[in-house]
Protein backbone atom coordinates (compact mmCIF):
# COMPACT_ATOMS: atom_id res chain seq x y z
CA UNK A 1 0.00 0.00 0.00
CA UNK A 2 1.47 3.41 -0.88
CA UNK A 3 2.23 5.93 1.83
CA UNK A 4 -0.25 8.76 1.36
CA UNK A 5 0.01 10.67 4.64
CA UNK A 6 -2.71 8.67 6.39
CA UNK A 7 -0.76 5.48 6.90
CA UNK A 8 2.78 4.63 7.89
CA UNK A 9 4.72 1.49 7.21
CA UNK A 10 5.64 -0.64 10.20
CA UNK A 11 7.78 -3.73 10.23
CA UNK A 12 6.11 -7.07 10.93
CA UNK A 13 7.56 -10.15 12.56
CA UNK A 14 8.24 -11.81 9.18
CA UNK A 15 10.20 -8.81 7.87
CA UNK A 16 7.34 -7.42 5.77
CA UNK A 17 5.58 -4.15 6.27
CA UNK A 18 2.04 -3.51 7.45
CA UNK A 19 0.02 -0.36 7.05
CA UNK A 20 -0.57 1.42 10.37
CA UNK A 21 -3.09 4.29 10.61
CA UNK A 22 -1.46 7.55 11.66
CA UNK A 23 -4.56 9.46 12.63
CA UNK A 24 -6.42 12.51 11.31
CA UNK A 25 -4.99 14.23 8.25
CA UNK A 26 -5.92 17.79 9.18
CA UNK A 27 -5.18 19.92 12.22
CA UNK A 28 -8.92 20.35 12.81
CA UNK A 29 -9.36 16.57 12.71
CA UNK A 30 -6.54 16.13 15.23
CA UNK A 31 -8.10 18.66 17.61
CA UNK A 32 -11.55 17.08 17.22
CA UNK A 33 -10.15 13.59 17.87
CA UNK A 34 -8.30 14.79 20.97
CA UNK A 35 -11.42 16.42 22.39
CA UNK A 36 -13.82 13.54 21.81
CA UNK A 37 -14.38 11.29 24.83
CA UNK A 38 -13.65 7.61 24.43
CA UNK A 39 -16.55 5.20 24.65
CA UNK A 40 -17.44 3.74 28.03
CA UNK A 41 -18.59 0.17 28.68
CA UNK A 42 -22.17 0.93 27.62
CA UNK A 43 -21.05 2.55 24.38
CA UNK A 44 -21.68 6.08 25.68
CA UNK A 45 -18.98 8.61 26.46
CA UNK A 46 -16.73 7.72 29.37
CA UNK A 47 -16.57 10.34 32.09
CA UNK A 48 -13.20 10.66 33.82
CA UNK A 49 -13.55 9.72 37.47
CA UNK A 50 -11.83 12.15 39.76
CA UNK A 51 -9.96 10.06 42.31
CA UNK A 52 -8.69 11.04 45.71
CA UNK A 53 -4.99 10.72 46.27
CA UNK A 54 -3.61 8.77 49.19
CA UNK A 55 -2.87 12.02 51.03
CA UNK A 56 -6.41 13.30 50.42
CA UNK A 57 -7.86 10.05 51.79
CA UNK A 58 -5.63 10.31 54.86
CA UNK A 59 -6.65 13.94 55.42
CA UNK A 60 -10.35 13.03 55.33
CA UNK A 61 -9.84 10.09 57.68
CA UNK A 62 -7.79 12.32 59.98
CA UNK A 63 -10.52 14.98 60.02
CA UNK A 64 -13.10 12.30 60.86
CA UNK A 65 -11.42 11.72 64.23
CA UNK A 66 -12.76 13.58 67.24
CA UNK A 67 -10.45 16.26 68.61
CA UNK A 68 -10.92 17.70 72.12
CA UNK A 69 -7.95 20.08 72.06
CA UNK A 70 -6.75 22.08 69.07
CA UNK A 71 -3.12 21.85 70.24
CA UNK A 72 -3.23 18.06 70.06
CA UNK A 73 -4.71 18.22 66.57
CA UNK A 74 -2.08 20.71 65.40
CA UNK A 75 0.71 18.48 66.64
CA UNK A 76 -0.91 15.38 65.09
CA UNK A 77 -1.16 17.16 61.71
CA UNK A 78 2.60 17.60 61.72
CA UNK A 79 3.36 14.14 63.13
CA UNK A 80 0.93 12.00 61.15
CA UNK A 81 0.51 13.87 57.86
CA UNK A 82 3.83 15.73 57.67
CA UNK A 83 2.00 18.95 56.82
CA UNK A 84 1.88 22.38 58.40
CA UNK A 85 -1.55 23.37 59.77
CA UNK A 86 -1.83 25.88 56.90
CA UNK A 87 -1.20 23.20 54.29
CA UNK A 88 -3.63 20.85 56.00
CA UNK A 89 -6.48 23.37 56.05
CA UNK A 90 -5.79 24.42 52.44
CA UNK A 91 -6.07 20.77 51.36
CA UNK A 92 -9.19 20.34 53.47
CA UNK A 93 -10.84 23.45 51.98
CA UNK A 94 -10.34 22.06 48.46
CA UNK A 95 -11.38 18.55 49.47
CA UNK A 96 -14.84 19.47 50.72
CA UNK A 97 -15.78 20.45 47.17
CA UNK A 98 -14.15 17.39 45.55
CA UNK A 99 -16.84 15.05 44.14
CA UNK A 100 -15.22 11.92 45.57
CA UNK A 101 -14.86 13.33 49.09
CA UNK A 102 -18.55 13.02 49.90
CA UNK A 103 -18.46 9.38 48.83
CA UNK A 104 -15.36 8.72 50.95
CA UNK A 105 -16.40 10.52 54.16
CA UNK A 106 -19.97 11.85 53.80
CA UNK A 107 -20.46 12.91 57.43
CA UNK A 108 -17.15 14.78 57.56
CA UNK A 109 -17.78 16.57 54.27
CA UNK A 110 -21.33 17.52 55.30
CA UNK A 111 -20.07 18.89 58.67
CA UNK A 112 -17.27 20.87 57.02
CA UNK A 113 -19.56 22.31 54.34
CA UNK A 114 -22.09 23.38 56.97
CA UNK A 115 -19.34 25.05 59.04
CA UNK A 116 -18.07 26.87 55.93
CA UNK A 117 -21.59 28.03 55.07
CA UNK A 118 -22.12 29.33 58.64
CA UNK A 119 -18.85 31.30 58.43
CA UNK A 120 -19.88 32.80 55.08
CA UNK A 121 -23.28 33.86 56.42
CA UNK A 122 -21.66 35.44 59.49
CA UNK A 123 -19.52 37.74 57.37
Amino acid sequence: MPLNGTHAAAGTADGGFASVPRGPRTAAGAVRAACEPTAGPSGGPREPKPRLTGLEQRILAFEARWWRASGAKTQAIADELDLTPEQYYQHLARLIDHPESAAEQPAVVRRLREARDRRKRAH
